[in-house]
């Protein structure tokens, strides 16, 4: 088998192959002869079929078989023998050609990873958070836990601040009425839903009143026909509540699975998983701030076509679930350059990993594990749930993987610590994983 490698261009390369016709004849021939012992043709006996007979009826197929599986294996031994790295499948580009002599030749187009240089992270300048977990952090959750456990007791009088409102409506835009027919509800808080144009007109309204005006609806309006639209807008208020915090009692604490009823126990628990967060927090920073210093190190790394173009289909899957097999062309492209940038992120922590041996610590695997499953009521259930599941455990495996590239990097790179808030770090995360 002769081989020739051609740059095409960026990432690609065209892979042009020859093989010998003796090699393919010799195996056509082994085949053929192997299906005159099984193949039952009327007229002679089982196993003793002539070849002749056997090479005018099946022949062509045959050879067309073996071709296929000649051009597949001699693929894989090519890219192996030019040690490349495929990025994709490798495509056709050129049909198989006999040639002089019975040879098969043919090309095929694959994309390849580039070759990366050794990352000197010695010069790289990283800030790492450093915060902890305080009583008014507590404080601030456990009165979350209170709003979230909130009851609300229908009150006969206009809207006030914290309120919660029940509202039917009706819109006609220039694109007709939402929704076609009838109302429909919405609920909002009263100084906290960030619509306060619809705030204000129902202000002065009491259960039952009616208010039509025009209205501008915000650009995330949940309705998607009326989102950043002006238009006509009847109002009916059905309800005013007036919301009711529970006190911090027993059977308050015990609806939190704290069995003693005690305060302290339940403040403990809180500490621990803001804790658990925190920690996940400044991991989330840590690896966002390294991949931005590796892309300000690498900024003409090429990235293969196929990989992103997978990558930003996958994105737009998500932000489109359960509306069809298939992302629309238009959403996926949207997601393109963002789905470049992640590449390039993953790339380059995968070569930090492989150009300074780092490998996946199976101790850790398993405390992550343990740390998920300890977040659910049935800890074992969920532990064999991702044992017993590949896909999880590749994404386990894949979030520990880069742990340790990021404390390698730490040891290794110019490393300043940086005072933060408790919000500070939840809230920079929450935007650094938005962004990427």
């Amino acid at each position: 088998m002769q081989v020739s490698v051609e740059n095409t261009g960026g990432l690609e390369r065209r892979l042009t192959v020859q093989v010998p016709g003796k090699e393919i004849q010799d195996k056509v021939e082994s085949k053929l002869k192997e299906l005159s012992k099984q193949v039952r043709i009327k007229g002679f006996r089982p196993g003793r079929v002539p070849l002749s007979v056997v090479r005018q009826r099946y022949g062509k197929q045959v050879r067309l078989d073996i071709v296929n599986e000649t051009m597949q294996r001699s693929l894989q031994q090519a890219i192996r023998d030019e040690d490349l790295r495929p990025a994709s499948m490798p495509r056709v580009d050129v049909e198989p050609a006999r040639l002089e002599g019975g040879d098969l030749e043919f090309s095929a187009l694959i994309e390849v990873y580039p070759e990366i240089e050794p990352i000197d992270v010695s010069g790289l300048a990283i800030e790492r958070p450093e915060a902890e977990v305080t009583e008014a952090d507590v404080d601030e959750m456990l009165e979350t836990l209170r709003q979230q456990r909130i009851s609300w007791d229908t009150v006969e009088r206009t809207a006030a601040a914290g309120d919660r409102v029940l509202l039917e409506y009706s819109a006609e835009t220039g694109a007709g009425r939402v929704p076609e027919e009838g109302e429909q509800r919405l609920a909002i808080i009263m100084g906290d839903s960030g619509f306060a144009a619809l705030e204000a007109a129902v202000a002065d309204l009491e259960a039952g009143a009616d208010k039509t005006l025009e209205l501008t609806y915000p650009e995330n309006f949940r309705e998607e026909k009326l989102a950043g639209q002006t238009a006509n807008t009847q109002l009916r208020l059905v309800s005013v509540a007036q919301g009711k915090l529970p006190e911090v009692d027993e059977a308050f604490i015990q609806s939190f699975g704290v069995e003693d009823a005690q305060i302290d126990t339940l403040r403990e628990e809180i500490r621990a998983n803001l804790t658990r967060e925190l920690k996940q927090a400044v991991s989330t920073l840590l690896k966002t701030r390294l991949v931005d210093e590796l892309l300000k190190s690498k900024p003409d790394l090429e990235v293969p076509d196929s990989v992103v173009r997978e990558e930003a289909t996958g994105m737009a899957a998500q932000v489109t679930r359960g509306q069809g097999e298939q992302p629309d062309p238009r959403i996926v492209q949207a997601f393109m350059d963002q789905a470049r940038k992640r590449v390039r992120a993953g790339m380059l922590m995968g070569e930090l990993a492989s150009q300074n041996k780092i490998r996946i610590d199976g101790a850790k695997v398993r405390e992550t594990i343990e740390t998920i499953a300890n977040t659910y009521e049935q800890p074992a259930e969920v532990m064999q749930l991702y044992y017993g599941n590949q896909r999880l455990m590749q994404q386990v495996e894949s979030s520990v993987l880069e742990e340790q590239v990021v404390d390698w990097v730490l040891e290794n790179a110019k490393v300043t610590p940086k005072a933060m808030k408790f919000q500070e770090v939840i809230t920079g995360a929450s935007q650094a994983a938005q962004q990427n």
